[in-house]
């Protein structure tokens, strides 16, 4: 099911509201036109009323070990990425949770987990997607769209409908006993996955390049020095 909204504080925000008073289908979706407080993992999200994806949906994620939970990220990435690369082959996923074309970014992620003990009951999966906006005030040197990459509108609902779908079709198919297919297919979808490039740590800028990224979501890097060191999210950024 899709809850649509016009305005909203979040869509996250508020389906995490919803939880919290009342059962919820498995995989209900709400869909806002305008978010006044859009969250993504770097903070606002900036996006133009009526013209991008902004949208979260629950899902019951019994089927995901707590301790590989960035599986899941794996499979919402990929899963955007395969309803996607039908309009633009060229997108990659850039660590841990966005969409980019080119050094730009396309479309962010955020994967709201809740834990029950050892286990995680269920996640709030949070997505904006740059559709048909043709301008962005904040983020002009590291944002794009669909609509700017292929100078066309799209229709927002089919977009939002394939996402959903390809999902979903990831996550029914999900074991752990083929998660190292899922992540393989993650690694070789990632932008800068081959090569040398710049990174930031703790005021340390230097060169790597990607070996791989763990179920955690541990970015394993191998400096130009063969020196191989690890980070989680927010411990270390590319330098674009």
């Amino acid at each position: 099911m899709i809850q649509k909204l016009q305005t909203i504080n979040s869509t996250s925000a508020y389906l995490s509201g919803l939880l919290k008073n009342s059962e919820l289908p498995d995989r209900y979706c709400v869909c806002a036109d305008f978010q006044t407080s859009g969250r993504g993992q770097a903070g606002s999200w900036e996006a133009e009323n009526g013209k991008n994806l902004l949208f979260s949906f629950y899902l019951k994620t019994d089927k995901i070990p707590l301790q590989s939970q960035f599986l899941l990220s794996e499979i919402v990435a990929l899963g955007i990425l395969s309803a996607l690369k039908k309009y633009l082959p060229e997108i990659k996923i850039k660590w841990a949770n966005d969409i980019f074309y080119q050094d730009k970014k396309l479309c962010g992620i955020l994967v709201e987990p809740a834990v029950l003990g050892n286990k995680m009951k269920h996640a709030v999966v949070g997505i904006g997607l740059n559709v048909n906006q043709s301008v962005f005030l904040q983020n002009s040197e590291t944002a794009t769209s669909l609509k700017i990459v292929l100078q066309r509108d799209f229709d927002l609902n089919a977009i939002l409908e394939e996402i959903l779908m390809e999902i979903f079709s990831l996550y029914d198919h999900f074991s752990t006993e083929n998660s190292a297919e899922l992540q393989k297919n993650y690694f070789e979808n990632l932008y800068r996955n081959s090569g040398f490039h710049f990174f930031e740590a703790y005021n340390e800028i230097f060169k790597a390049k990607v070996l791989s990224v763990n179920s955690d979501g541990r970015l394993n890097l191998l400096t130009n020095n063969g020196l191989e060191r690890n980070f989680y999210f927010k411990e270390v950024k590319f330098l674009i």
